[in-house]
């Protein structure tokens, strides 16, 4: 899947918050009673390919951990690491 675009992302990433990783996240999603996954790849800020996997357990709002997932993949979308003293 595709953020905003195919699969289980398709109806994702719209919002304001989400929509750096629009495109930018591949990702396959998880759910189980409590329990919300995310984990993936994405492109960040410098052109460099990430991969992550995110976990929420015990969560009472299944559409909020959603969200919250979202959010924390389209933060690594937009961030970049070119001007940080460990780059070299």
């Amino acid at each position: 899947p595709v953020a905003g675009f195919t699969g289980t992302l398709e109806e994702r990433y719209g919002d304001e918050q989400n929509k750096p990783g629009a495109g930018l996240v591949r990702a396959k999603t998880g759910t189980l009673t409590g329990i919300n996954t995310l984990a993936g790849t994405v492109v960040d800020a410098d052109g460099r390919l990430l991969a992550f996997a995110f976990m929420t357990s015990g969560t009472k709002d299944a559409e909020g951990a959603k969200n919250a997932l979202d959010r924390m993949a389209s933060a690594l979308a937009n961030c970049g690491c070119r001007d940080s003293p460990s780059s070299g």
